[in-house]
């Protein structure tokens, strides 16, 4: 739930700033949750399944939040750096 909710505000992040500067929004609202979805899932299928036997064989409260929530740090993370990477000033002068 909470991912989903992370993936729909950075759309709508990406949405709001193409809008702000003239670029087409709808595809910036895409790239922006491709660029968050991708990440989680790379990270839960490749991860996540160690960190959870990590956790079994020691569990604990806090290093279980973190196994759970981890890609969306990571998605958030990627979806941050694709996003000025994505809208960066040119430095073109006419």
């Amino acid at each position: 739930m909470i991912g989903t909710i992370t993936a729909f505000l950075i759309a709508y992040w990406f949405y709001k700033k193409a809008e702000a500067i003239g670029k087409n929004p709808l595809s910036a609202a895409g790239l922006g949750f491709l660029s968050y979805l991708i990440p989680c899932m790379v990270w839960t299928l490749t991860v996540t399944p160690g960190l959870r036997d990590a956790v079994d064989h020691n569990p604990g409260t806090l290093s279980g939040l973190i196994v759970n929530y981890a890609y969306i740090l990571v998605g958030a993370a990627c979806a941050i750096g694709i996003k000025f990477l994505h809208f960066k000033p040119s430095n073109v002068t006419s």
